[in-house]
Parts: structure tokens; C-alpha cells; sequence
């Protein structure tokens, strides 16, 4: 058996498909593997801090997988193959504190639906990874572990409230990482790092065991009236658009939850005919000014398709320019009570963003009364299925669309205004493309597409119809250059 197999020089450098193929064939143990991962961590986790819980059984795990392996069993499609989980998601014994000194003693019972299945498909846990305090800010830092560091320029971020995912597989300290999205939390960390993601359509991943949630019991059912649950999905990060197709068809599927979860089964992205598809563009969501480099790989991907392709237009789909401020007012009109009950708890220091934000949404609120709440809520709601219906009947003829994840490269961590084309842009806002593709809870993969002006990677969104995530994935691979 050859220790250094060319084809995984570095092991850590290539995608999860290939890599646990190559522990299947006997080019390389598990435990290997295991090993230069853990050696790239000691290497690196000091200067990134992406990793805050780690696992103590990586290289007991990596031996039993190369036991069933010697016994001729048969084994899952990540078998041997390293990985991180956000440390918003239940892990059995492994604490889960939401990036929040409030959780900093709690270790959950149980492990989120997601995370077993990728276990129980062979996948070897690291540990769990830094995002922002209670995954509400779109940088990876927070009071009780510090900031996450982008490992292609340590003084930028590498996204939130992923980051500390998106560090880890930019750094190679893991094959891919399980984090969560609601308005951009794993796709502005794959722009942000040069990585792939994927954020499927709502409902086909389980949402049990994303925090926060009542931490006094075990793990339960995901509040499936709350607008955090309703928009917020688990997803995937990784090096290849057929490493996050996998992860996502291992993870998919109802458990006994989550009321939102379906059993839809996605057809695999390799049977796309991509001649037969029609793509549109559009360099934003409408109402934030976007870098013109940022701009320019939206253009080049679209350009890169063309004779790929059925047709291609650059169009923006009826009604997408609201969908951002609708998404903002629909969580601000709920106020996050998860997040507010364990602030409200807490005797430790809350990131001040965080307690200013929802001192500002009880005073609103407290304004309005109950009846002004639920038809507010209501008309909310009904916009907001109109602006979907509109944008899915777009896409009824332009079956995916393009557009930025964020309207700049990765800034430095601490930025908080960015000026683009004479307007000041507040940091929030930079992500409105993301939140806009949010609310309509469409499929969506990030890909890498290009440099900007600092060097920095440039992610494309590719958006797909509700559960046609197979034709964004068939794009995006298309985009990436991936053999299908």
C-alpha cells in the first residue's frame, strides 16, 4: 500500500468524493489521513482559531475505519473522510455554545439528524468550529473564543457566521464542514474563502439541533412557526460542487422533528441536460451598489456558459429587488425570541450588537399592539409569497439564475462601512443578494469565480427552482469545470 499516493499530495487538497474513494481502494488508511488532517490543525488552528471544540477520538475512529475496511465490510460513501461541524449543532458530548459564554457549559445529549447520517456514512469528526454569537453576525468572532481568521489574508474575515467552517477547508485542516444558513451563514463564508457551498431548498435537510433552542431538555423539535426555523436550513461547505451534492443527498430526507422536513427526492445533478436550460444574470438583488470587480465574475460565469448552455440573458426576475428588505422586516417584526430568552438569562457579557439590536426591536414592538403585530405579520407574509410566486414564475422559463453573493471580496475584520461607487454601505448590508435568495427559499450554490481587485475570491450564487437543486448544481459544476 503506497503512503504517498501522487493523487493525494497534499491529502488534505482534494475533494471528499475523491478522498474517500482512495481509502476505499486502499490507496491511503484512514488513519493516515487522519493524521496529516491533525497535523495541518496543530499547524495552523493557533494562527486561524477555527476549530474551538475538538473531538479526542479523531485517530480511534480513523482505526476502526480502517478495521471494517480489512474485514471486507461495507462501508458509507465518507468513510475515513475528516470533517467540522458548526458549534451551533448538537454534537453528543461535544459542547455547543453558539459562539455565547451564556452556553459555555452546555454539552447536548444528542446528535442533530444531519451530522449522525454523515457519521453513520463514515464520516470522521474533528471538532466543532467558531462562528459569530448565536450565528447572528456575518463574521466569524465572538467575546468567549476571539475571531476566526481568513487563512488566505489572516487579517480578513473569513465570513460568518460560518467562518469557522469555511477556514477550516480553505486551510485544509478539513475535507468539508456542516454549518447552517439563514441570510448568507455558509455562502458569504465560501465567497469569502474561495471554497463551494450549498444552501438547498428549505425542507429537504432536517433542522433539528441548530441552536438556539431550549437547552433545558433534549434536543427537540425546531419551532416551525419561528421565522429562524422557516428560513434557516442546514448546508454544506467544501472544495467541489460534487462534494456538497453528496453531502446534501447523505443529509437529506424527514426525521422525526421537524415538521418542515420532506421526503423529496432531488435527481443527481449528472442527469442535467445542461443545452436544455435557459440561465439568466443580474449583478445584485436591486437596491445595494455591488464592486464592479465583484460584478465582473458574475459577468464572466455568464459569459463561461454561453454555447453550454441553452441561453443565457442578463435579467433581473420581476420583484427580486424587494425581497431583501422583506426578509429584515420579517425577522425584525418576530424580534429573534430564541436568541432574546437566552440573552435575557445570561449573567455574562452579550456581544453589545447583539443586546443594542434587540433592546431596538422590544421598543418597536412594545409600540405596536397585538392586533397592529398580526396583521402587520400577516401582510408581511402575503407580500412575501407574492414576490416568490413572481420570482418562481420567472424561473418557470429562466431555470437558474446568477448573481453575487455579496457586493464585495472578503473585508478586513473590523470593517464596518465599505464605500462602493460613491455610496456608503454598512456592513450588514453588504449580504442583501444572499438574504434576498433567503426568503424565497430557493436552492443555491456558491462557486468560485474569479478575483477581485485585492486578491481575494469571488463567489457566484447559483439559484435554482424550489426543489430543482440538481439543475444549480449542474450549472455550478459546469461553472466550476468539474468532469460530470
Amino acid at each position: 500500500m503506497s503512503t504517498q499516493p501522487t493523487s493525494l499530495a497534499p491529502t488534505m487538497d482534494v475533494g471528499s468524493r475523491e478522498l474517500a474513494s482512495a481509502i476505499r481502494n486502499r490507496d491511503i488508511t484512514a488513519t493516515e489521513v487522519a493524521q496529516r488532517h491533525l497535523g495541518r490543525i496543530t499547524a495552523q488552528n493557533g494562527s486561524l482559531n477555527a476549530i474551538v471544540h475538538p473531538a479526542s477520538d479523531v485517530l480511534e475512529r480513523a482505526a476502526a475505519a480502517d478495521a471494517a475496511l480489512e474485514r471486507g465490510e461495507q462501508v458509507g460513501p465518507l468513510h475515513g473522510v475528516p470533517f467540522t461541524v458548526k458549534d451551533t449543532v448538537a454534537v453528543a458530548g461535544l459542547p455547543a455554545t453558539a459562539g455565547s459564554a451564556a452556553l459555555a457549559e452546555y454539552i447536548p445529549e444528542l446528535t442533530a439528524p444531519v451530522v449522525q447520517r454523515v457519521l453513520d456514512a463514515g464520516g470522521i469528526l474533528l471538532g466543532k468550529t467558531n462562528c459569530s454569537e448565536f450565528a447572528v453576525d456575518t463574521h466569524a468572532g465572538n467575546l468567549l473564543f476571539g475571531d476566526t481568521r481568513n487563512p488566505l489574508d489572516t487579517t480578513r474575515t473569513p465570513g460568518g457566521s460560518s467562518g469557522g467552517d469555511s477556514a477550516a477547508v480553505c486551510s485544509g485542516m478539513a475535507s468539508f464542514g456542516i454549518g447552517t444558513d439563514l441570510g448568507g451563514s455558509i455562502r458569504w463564508p465560501a465567497h469569502c474563502t474561495g471554497t463551494v457551498s450549498f444552501r438547498p431548498t428549505v425542507g429537504r435537510l432536517p433542522g433539528t439541533g441548530t441552536l438556539p433552542y431550549d437547552t433545558s431538555v433534549p434536543v427537540g423539535p425546531p419551532n416551525s412557526g419561528s421565522f429562524l426555523h422557516r428560513y434557516m436550513t442546514f448546508g454544506p461547505i467544501a472544495r467541489t460542487v460534487a462534494d456538497v451534492e453528496l453531502l446534501a443527498d447523505v443529509m437529506a430526507g424527514p426525521d422525526r422533528h421537524d415538521p418542515n422536513a420532506v421526503p423529496v427526492r432531488v435527481p443527481s445533478s449528472r442527469d442535467v441536460e445542461l443545452g436544455a436550460l435557459r440561465v439568466a444574470w443580474c449583478d445584485g438583488e436591486g437596491t445595494v451598489p455591488v464592486r464592479a470587480d465583484v460584478r465582473e465574475a458574475v459577468v464572466a460565469a455568464a459569459e463561461k456558459l454561453l454555447g453550454t448552455v441553452g441561453s443565457i440573458t442578463q435579467q433581473r426576475p420581476p420583484r427580486l429587488e424587494e425581497a431583501a428588505k422583506l426578509f429584515i422586516d420579517m425577522r425584525d417584526l418576530e424580534g429573534l425570541p430564541e436568541v432574546a430568552r437566552i440573552v435575557d438569562a445570561a449573567s455574562v457579557p452579550i456581544t453589545p450588537g447583539i443586546t443594542s439590536y434587540l433592546r431596538s426591536i422590544d421598543a418597536k414592538l412594545a409600540a405596536m399592539s397585538g392586533r397592529h403585530l398580526l396583521e402587520e405579520n400577516l401582510a408581511l407574509t402575503a407580500r412575501r409569497d407574492a414576490v416568490r410566486a413572481a420570482v418562481v414564475a420567472f424561473m418557470e422559463h429562466w431555470h437558474v439564475l446568477l448573481l453575487p453573493v455579496a457586493s464585495v471580496t472578503a473585508p478586513v475584520i473590523g470593517t464596518t462601512r465599505v464605500t462602493i461607487e460613491g455610496r456608503d454601505v454598512p456592513w450588514g448590508a453588504l449580504g442583501s443578494s444572499c438574504r434576498a435568495i433567503s426568503i424565497l427559499s430557493l436552492p443555491v450554490v456558491v462557486v468560485p469565480c474569479g478575483v477581485g481587485e485585492d486578491g481575494m475570491p469571488v463567489g457566484v450564487q447559483v439559484v435554482g427552482r424550489p426543489f430543482h437543486d440538481h439543475e444549480a448544481l449542474a450549472v455550478a459544476a459546469a461553472l466550476e469545470g468539474s468532469p460530470r
